[in-house]
């Protein structure tokens, strides 16, 4: 298997009701999202929920830079 040089996000938004969206980290070996992530946070309105996510993965891609490491937890 090749690994990609760009590493997909860390942090996604689950929509778990109407009214409640959750922050979770993926922790597949395979990258995609799964029913054992970890919750991260919970949001009750989308747009704040997607800005979360979004500055967390950007400060988790900072980080991964910065100490050459993929597996760095930010939070």
């Amino acid at each position: 298997m090749i690994a990609s040089k760009e590493m997909k996000d860390r942090y996604y938004v689950q929509r778990l009701t109407e009214q409640i969206f959750l922050i979770r980290e993926c922790t597949s070996a395979d990258g995609q999202p799964g029913p054992d992530d970890r919750i991260v946070r919970s949001f009750s309105i989308r747009h704040d929920a997607y800005m979360y996510a979004d500055s967390v993965n950007n400060k988790q891609k900072e980080l991964d830079e910065r100490l050459g490491r993929s597996e760095q937890h930010a939070l």
